[in-house]
């Protein structure tokens, strides 16, 4: 049986945050928890650091399946700021997408970390209203 936890509720995210809070000790990346939300982050120096990433991303789904939680691995990205990698990594046998950039708590996040593409959004859809 999978977990469930209200939707739509304060208390369904504060709920599933008090069944997530073990999250980051499954991982030796960085991690950041919030609401239904989880961004997992290495910086990558050396060949090791992607395999270390990869490991992480194998260590997560070890802790869900744990849990009894299902990970939607259509949902995740992989997004590299200031470089192009070409590494390929993968969560639950799929292989995850790589992004020039991606929405993170209501900001649009680019891979050069500029704020043209947030500001351009947020500008079409003032004009869109």
């Amino acid at each position: 049986m999978d977990s469930a936890v209200l939707q739509g509720t304060v208390l369904g995210s504060i709920m599933f945050l008090c069944h997530i809070n073990d999250l980051p000790d499954a991982v030796t990346s960085s991690v950041r928890l919030f609401a239904n939300d989880c961004l997992l982050y290495r910086n990558i120096k050396h060949q090791e650091d992607h395999q270390k990433l990869q490991k992480d991303l194998e260590n997560l789904e070890h802790w869900a399946t744990k849990w009894g939680m299902g990970l939607n691995a259509k949902k995740c990205y992989i997004m590299s700021i200031n470089q192009c990698t070409s590494k390929l990594y993968e969560l639950n046998n799929h292989i995850l997408q790589q992004v020039q950039s991606n929405p993170y708590l209501g900001l649009e996040i680019s891979n050069d970390l500029k704020w043209s593409l947030h500001i351009n959004n947020v500008f079409n859809k003032a004009n869109a209203t």
